[in-house]
């Protein structure tokens, strides 16, 4: 199932210190109004795994919109998360790229079958939308595919 997915919608970078990245963003280029914001939002069940069993993953997330594409910046908190291995083993960086697909479960099998395994999911905070990351950081060098179903 080559060429199932088009367009990117996100781009995801992993720092440790996100108000510290933020201000120097802004004082080196002048970009500014991320909306900042704690995950999982407090009363809200967001059923996230973490190489296929539960997870208590906790992060600060700051997300820009440009037109029809994301830039998001996650600093991991409390709980195992792809997001603190990848400070562990790499540093800050370029995280994952993401696509935005109403056929999640069909993708999903299709790498899969390609050997390519799910690191992480969860539903997002916006109706029944899910997301789902799957190691291609072999493949991608260092750089990891998600994949989310949006809200119907």
């Amino acid at each position: 199932m080559k060429k199932f997915l088009k367009n990117p919608d996100q781009v995801g970078i992993v720092v440790e210190d996100l108000d510290a990245f933020l201000n120097a963003l802004e004082e080196l280029v002048g970009l500014d109004g991320f909306e900042v914001v704690d995950y999982p939002p407090d009363g809200i069940e967001v059923g996230t795994t973490y190489y296929g069993k539960p997870s208590d993953l906790k992060m600060r997330a700051a997300f820009k919109n440009f037109d029809s594409f994301q830039l998001e910046v996650v600093q991991p908190g409390e709980g195992e998360s792809i997001y603190k291995d990848f400070l562990e083993e790499k540093g800050p960086g370029i995280h994952h790229i993401r696509f935005s697909d109403v056929r999640l479960d069909q993708i999903s099998e299709a790498l899969s079958h390609q050997g390519i395994q799910e690191i992480a999911s969860g539903r997002g905070v916006h109706g029944d939308s899910k997301w789902t990351y799957f190691d291609t950081s072999k493949a991608l060098q260092g750089v990891i595919l998600e994949i989310r179903r949006p809200a119907s």
